[in-house]
């Protein structure tokens, strides 16, 4: 049998463990809050732009995913096996496919999420909760264009973005929607 064989072999072991492993997430209290691996930046932030709150970082080992989960209450996502198997890993959700729509159906399924917790209400980069400004304050901030065609906008107090509703607003609205009603 050759090494690609009985690596093959090993992950579907990990990946028995995790299933066993796997505890169930109580759907109801409050949104959860997610730690997320090195794999799922795209989902890190799906799951920001419905609002929830989500620590991701491309530099984050390990060790520090198992700690932030541990130490602040966070379900882990991740589809490292040898990092879900680990013993002091416990609230986790293993994600087994590639394609963000599913993962963020497994998502909201396996915490029983029916509502999102703010639509478009976090920074997308930092993950900090959004602050109405005032138009007058972003005038020098963005384009003259978005300036003069939208009303309302909104900042990040921690890493300054400003955002707007932009041309993609509603699709992104639609897929979160369709999402739920799955």
């Amino acid at each position: 049998m050759g090494n690609s064989a009985s690596r093959r072999r090993a992950a579907t072991q990990r990946q028995r463990q995790i299933r066993t492993k796997a505890q169930e997430l109580p759907a109801e209290g409050p949104p959860p809050r997610f730690v997320a691996d090195v794999m799922l930046g795209r989902l890190a932030k799906w799951l920001r732009i419905a609002g929830f709150d989500v620590l991701y970082s491309n530099r984050y080992t390990d060790d520090e995913l198992v700690s932030l989960s541990r130490e602040e209450g966070r379900v882990l996502l991740s589809r490292d096996t040898r990092l879900l198997v680990r013993r002091a890993v416990q609230r986790f959700i293993y994600l087994e496919n590639d394609a963000i729509r599913e993962q963020l159906r497994q998502v909201l399924n396996s915490t029983g999420t029916h509502s999102l917790p703010g639509v478009l209400s976090r920074c997308l980069h930092c993950n900090q909760r959004l602050e109405r400004v005032a138009r007058e304050q972003v005038r020098e901030r963005v384009p003259p264009f978005v300036f003069a065609t939208q009303a309302q906008f909104q900042r990040c107090a921690a890493c300054e973005k400003i955002y707007w509703a932009g041309t993609h607003r509603q699709a992104v609205l639609k897929i979160l929607a369709s999402l739920l009603r799955e």
